[in-house]
């Protein structure tokens, strides 16, 4: 199999509804979910070795271009700050065979704010993610 890559380039990012994607300049979706412990029981010579499920972590790191108008991220944010909202998140949307999507819910807090003078005033922030996002394919959608 040959070497195939992408440039991360079109994204649609959607929080109850509304579409965010044009302030979004870098995301990441962590799966931090741990492998679950280790437990044995006394089954045979050579144990009972097996590992209890671990409950799903997930998140979802956002940096984005401020915008405190009253349609913009950082507004939304601040409006819906501890609320528990519908997103989705498409993944090479203009490429049909690549594209995929997640959806799920998300726990929305409002962002910090500040900066260095004279800078592009910019807001990082990690939305918890409750359970697991569902993923789609692109054979899927």
């Amino acid at each position: 199999m040959t070497t195939h890559n992408r440039k991360l380039k079109v994204i649609e990012f959607v929080l109850l509804g509304v579409n965010f994607e044009c302030q979004v300049s870098s995301w990441k979706m962590n799966n931090n979910t741990e492998d679950g412990d280790k437990l044995y029981s006394f089954c045979g010579p050579a144990g009972g070795e097996f590992r209890a499920d671990a409950e799903p972590d997930y998140s979802l790191d956002l940096t984005f271009y401020s915008d405190w108008r009253s349609a913009g991220i950082s507004r939304f944010l601040t409006d819906h700050d501890g609320e528990t909202v519908a997103f989705k998140l498409d993944h090479h949307p203009d490429i049909p065979l690549e594209h995929v999507y997640w959806e799920g819910d998300t726990k929305l807090r409002a962002p910090n704010v500040g900066g260095d003078a004279r800078t592009t005033e910019m807001t990082e922030t990690t939305l918890v993610i409750i359970g697991k996002p569902t993923f789609f394919g692109a054979d899927e959608s």
